[in-house]
């Protein structure tokens, strides 16, 4: 719902006509004519969107600060954006995590049963062993100490993020460009609407005064017409200006990714607050230090650099260093050494019992029986280090034209960086001239106004006395109107001029071009 509160009428009114003194002239209900409705000076445009079923969104009322600061955080470009850092951040994760050694641990088991298999040493005369089970616990790593190509794709890696980190940074930018355009653009058209209304009671009373006159006989009554006329103007016009309202309020909403029955706190007078006085070379050496266009071109400069790296990675040597320790545990081993060890211990007991059997009268020492499997295994550990050198003769010519294109780019890179640097220049120095160019034209439609409300102030007075005629009357109040309209865009002109040159200037948070607390 837009309502226009007449709280906000009155704070505008002070920038709009002074026509008050109009007001009381103005015919009482019972002396208007019977069947005539009263015009009303307050015009209501209700609208009750319907929000979707599955989303319970609702925002405060946000002035240009808070509008601002909610489109950083909900506008969907910016979050797809965000997305996408997300997505390069994970790849320069993992190519960085390609650079450091690796700690993995392992714990396996392997059964493994046959019956008549010869397996493929057979024609050695060795059969696999039909019933076998190993365990195997143990701990490894691998480092590659020296790897150019894993090092040059991390160095990208990093710089494309950062790329797409800046790249983020100047989507900030310009929301908070287009978002206080708009947000000041509503506070425009509610300006407008206020104007509106001031007209209306100024044709009210003017129709009023017409009537009036005519009774007593100082008018005729095409003055009474000619008056009806304009009211009815001025109430299309009214109308017309409440609706351009309720549809740039929504079309803010929207844009910033609120609900359409976002309501917004709209300043009762556009704020004028004061110009940098730093000169132009000092704002666009701030600029260049900190504008995000200029450090994505850097960056992008260097990915160029890695990328005719590249061409040689194959070139540099690889040195990759390896190591684990654990244990290993075969239990079938176990139990086949055990059974042989029981069967040559049964054979040697045996043999020793028949012995004592044939020489009763012989003393035979008793055999020395091999002790049972020892279960326990000592661990192992291992260590290796591979180095490798490989130089390809004859590539024929491919080396050659990837170097050529590499740093063909490397030249355009550096182009683009030159270009940023020109361009945030031409900026600055655009949006401080638009500052000055916003400045003069501000005072010059405040000295306009000010001239124009005098003029239809005067031109009342003399129409009540008969020394103007209704036409000149009506012409004057439409060249006030069109003064204090042209003060309205100066005023507004003048802030999303001023807006831009703090954004050009690359404050750490873009919202902070908009906060103009306290000036």
């Amino acid at each position: 719902m837009i309502v226009i509160s007449p709280a906000s009428r009155a704070a505008l009114a002070a920038v709009a006509f002074s026509f008050v003194a109009l007001a009381t002239v103005a015919t009482p209900a019972h002396a208007r004519p019977k069947g005539e409705r009263p015009v009303a000076a307050s015009i209501e445009v209700r609208s009750t969107p319907s929000p979707p079923p599955q989303v319970a969104r609702r925002a405060e009322r946000l002035d240009a600060l808070g509008a601002v600061r909610y489109a950083l955080d909900h506008t969907p470009a910016l979050l797809a954006q965000r997305a996408s850092i997300a997505n390069v951040d994970s790849s320069f994760t993992r190519a960085r995590a390609a650079e450091y050694p690796t700690a993995t641990a392992q714990l396996q088991n392997q059964i493994a049963k046959s019956r008549n298999q010869s397996g493929q040493f057979a024609q050695f005369g060795v059969s696999p062993t039909s019933n076998f089970s190993q365990n195997t616990a143990q701990l490894s790593s691998t480092y590659d100490l020296y790897n150019g190509t894993r090092q040059l794709a991390a160095g990208q890696a990093k710089r494309q993020l950062q790329g797409a980190i800046l790249e983020l940074a100047r989507l900030q930018e310009q929301t908070t460009i287009s978002v206080s355009n708009a947000f000041f653009a509503v506070a425009a058209q509610h300006g407008i609407v206020t104007l509106d209304e001031n007209d209306l009671r100024y044709q009210q009373a003017l129709l009023d005064f017409a009537r009036a006159s005519e009774r007593v006989g100082r008018i005729a009554g095409v003055d009474v017409l000619r008056a009806r006329v304009n009211v009815a103007r001025a109430t299309s016009t009214l109308v017309q200006a409440r609706t351009d309202e309720a549809n740039a309020r929504e079309s803010l909403a929207v844009q910033i990714g609120a609900p359409t029955d976002t309501e917004f706190e709209l300043p009762a007078t556009l704020p004028e607050p004061p110009a940098p006085t730093a000169t132009t070379e000092v704002l666009g050496t701030l600029a260049k230090m900190n504008r995000p266009e200029i450090a994505a071109a850097r960056a992008g400069l260097d990915v160029s650099k890695f990328a005719d790296a590249q061409v040689d990675s194959d070139l540099r040597p690889t040195v990759q260093a390896n190591a684990s320790f654990g244990s290993q545990v075969s239990p079938t081993s176990f139990v086949q050494q055990q059974q042989q060890i029981d069967a040559s211990n049964a054979q040697a007991i045996a043999s020793f019992q028949a012995q004592q059997q044939l020489f009763p009268n012989l003393t035979i020492a008793p055999p020395t029986l091999i002790p049972n499997v020892d279960r326990h295994r000592p661990g192992f550990w291992q260590f290796q280090i591979v180095s490798n050198f490989s130089i390809p003769l004859f590539d024929y010519g491919a080396r050659a034209a990837a170097h050529h294109a590499a740093r063909a780019q490397i030249d355009s890179s550096l182009a683009s960086l030159y270009n940023a640097y020109d361009s945030v220049a031409a900026d600055v120095d655009a949006a401080n001239r638009n500052v000055g160019a916003a400045t003069q034209r501000l005072a010059l439609a405040k000295l306009s106004s000010q001239a124009a409300r005098e003029t239809a102030r005067v031109a009342q007075l003399q129409y009540k006395s008969g020394l103007i005629s209704f036409t000149d009357v009506t012409q004057t109040e439409q060249t006030a109107l069109g003064a204090e309209n042209d003060l309205v865009a100066a005023r507004v002109n003048y802030v999303t001029a001023l807006v831009k040159l703090r954004v050009s200037l690359a404050p750490p948070n873009p919202a902070a071009a908009v906060d103009f607390r306290g000036l």
